[in-house]
């Protein structure tokens, strides 16, 4: 019980009856651990309790260390990504109609430059004397993912296309390029940067392309390098010689499958002869593209620390892409878009060419016939192979098929009843503006109301939005079926305005000719998109690990 007793001050005992001579220091000496003993102090802490504090300080300093270091090494990677023009292109192509649960698609244009501009560019693309010459685009390749994430598409045309040339200008608008027909599709790169190639592409697609991503020689050894070696497939021994004046990579490979890297990469990206035709260099890409595909999702390369990092210093490199995706976190969502898609439903193709009558041995023409209802599907979001979405129907779907795309879990969550919109009548029929206002509350836009007509009548309907709110007009979009060509954005207001013209005199639901089940041609005019790729267009998908390249062996190219 004495242990339980603490002394007061001054030296004397809980009952104050006696002094203990020589204060607390005789107290704390007198035998048998009594209350005098025990001074007046807290208990002393034992065991793990004597180093908690300590620890715990160390811990916390660590960890500050830690978050210091995470972050100045995210703005180290941050740091070595090159940035490119902002303006991707003065044309615009269509926006896709976002599906009933306000997603929309993403089109990225992927860029493969020749530039000798650095010292390693050199070293591994040959003449010196081409140092200063602007690159060119000889590996062009639209890559489109689905509004539901559900499938994408690679699709690549030859660098040997000949085209209409846009009118382009530099990235630093000092100088300009005017339009020109019949150019070879792979010097757009140089007369006006990534954004005149961006151009070139919508100008032939219709498509509005998001955003592009170029890599040059020395990124795609690197990359190759940190992924640690993509495995390709020969259908036998190949060596694609190098002959002055005439061409040739110098791959080397065995008959069989084989894991290539660094300069090996390259030439695999390069090599034209040895599969016969530019359009054998693009299946080629397609190939290491795919390949490469796998070996991420299936290596552990994403779980493991260190070739995590490895592949993030050499990616961000490696890549130069347009401003608004420029960070480190707008390309990682990216890669999130990307690899929530199977590879058993990311399709891989080349548009199909024929020989130009000009010069038939060098140069290529689009099969319009065959390209034009590729280009129509991406633009109503079709699968290419022809399967289902998440939710069991087309990851295009109008609003009245939207049973399949609300059952996918949407990529954003949007708070609809946050959404403020104002609806006005700019037709002669009355009651116009109540009656969509009615059913954007039904459909959960709960803060839609309507203002007074202004007196004049509107042609066309017009969504306007704020530069921040192009998810809530899409959304709007969505629920009433309107198509990409009426959101117009304006200024930067919350609030989004719905003028109804004159093109939707009744019902709730635009009329079907404008909504997301039609798509517009390049040409402009809206019609039909096709559920299935024409019969003479030959498309892969990502996961054919048994697909080999077929080796010409006739011109330089040698077997061994």
């Amino acid at each position: 019980m004495t242990d339980d007793v603490e002394p007061i001050s001054g030296g004397q005992s809980e009952t104050g009856s006696q002094q203990l001579p020589g204060g607390r220091a005789a107290g704390r000496r007198a035998g048998n651990g009594g209350a005098a003993g025990r001074g007046n102090r807290r208990k002393r802490k034992t065991g793990w309790k004597r180093w908690l504090k300590p620890v715990a300080i160390t811990l916390g300093l660590t960890l500050v260390a830690g978050c210091g270091a995470a972050y100045l090494y995210y703005q180290h990677l941050n740091g070595n990504i090159q940035a490119g023009t902002n303006n991707l292109s003065d044309a615009h192509g269509v926006k896709t109609a976002p599906n009933a649960a306000g997603q929309t698609p993403l089109n990225i244009l992927m860029i493969g430059t020749d530039s000798r501009g650095s010292a390693a560019n050199v070293a591994l693309g040959g003449d010196s004397a081409d140092s200063n010459r602007p690159g060119l685009a000889d590996v062009q390749m639209l890559l489109h993912i689905s509004a539901d994430r559900s499938n994408a598409s690679m699709v690549s045309i030859p660098r040997d296309v000949m085209i209409d040339m846009p009118a382009c200008h530099s990235e630093d608008g000092k100088q300009n390029y005017p339009a020109q027909k019949y150019v070879q599709i792979n010097e757009a790169l140089a007369r006006g940067g990534p954004g005149c190639v961006v151009g070139a592409w919508i100008g032939l697609t219709g498509l509005e392309i998001d955003h592009y991503m170029m890599v040059d020689f020395a990124g795609v050894v690197s990359m190759a390098d940190a992924i640690g070696g993509v495995p390709v497939c020969v259908n036998m021994n190949m060596y694609d010689r190098q002959v002055p004046g005439v061409g040739g990579t110098g791959l080397k490979l065995p008959k069989g499958t084989t894991s290539i890297k660094g300069e090996q990469a390259l030439q695999w990206l390069r090599t034209r002869d040895a599969w016969g035709s530019d359009i054998g260099r693009t299946e080629a890409q397609h190939m290491y593209l795919s390949s490469m595909m796998r070996q991420l999702k299936n290596s552990g390369s994403l779980t493991d620390p260190g070739r995590l990092m490895s592949l993030a210093e050499a990616a961000t490199k490696a890549l130069s892409v347009d401003k608004p995706i420029a960070d480190l976190t707008k390309l990682y969502d990216l890669g999130n878009d990307l690899k929530a898609v199977p590879t058993d439903r990311t399709t891989t193709l080349t548009v199909p060419v024929i020989e130009d009558p000009k010069n038939p041995k060098a140069r290529l023409l689009l099969d319009k016939p065959q390209t034009d209802p590729i280009w129509k599907m991406l633009l109503a979001d079709t699968p290419l192979d022809g399967k289902a979405g998440k939710g069991g129907a087309s990851s295009s779907v109008s609003p009245s098929a939207s049973a399949g795309a609300t059952a996918a879990a949407p990529i954003r969550e949007l708070a609809k009843e946050e959404v403020a919109v104002t609806v006005q009548n700019g037709t002669t029929t009355p009651n116009r503006a109540a009656d969509v206002k009615n059913a954007l509350i039904d459909a959960g836009f709960t803060r839609a109301v309507t203002l007074p007509g202004n007196g004049t009548s509107a042609t066309d309907t017009v969504l306007t939005y704020g530069s921040a709110e192009l998810a809530q007009a899409q959304a709007v979009a969505a629920a009433l079926g309107l198509p990409s060509s009426a959101l117009k954005e304006s200024g930067s207001s919350r609030t989004l305005a719905l003028v109804i013209g004159a093109d939707w005199s009744s019902g709730t639901t635009y009329p079907a000719s404008g909504s997301a089940g039609s798509s517009a041609s390049p040409g402009g005019k809206a019609s039909a998109a096709p559920t299935a790729l024409p019969k003479s267009v030959g498309a892969d998908t990502a996961d054919n690990e048994k697909s080999c390249m077929k080796v010409n062996p006739q011109g330089h190219i040698y077997t061994y």
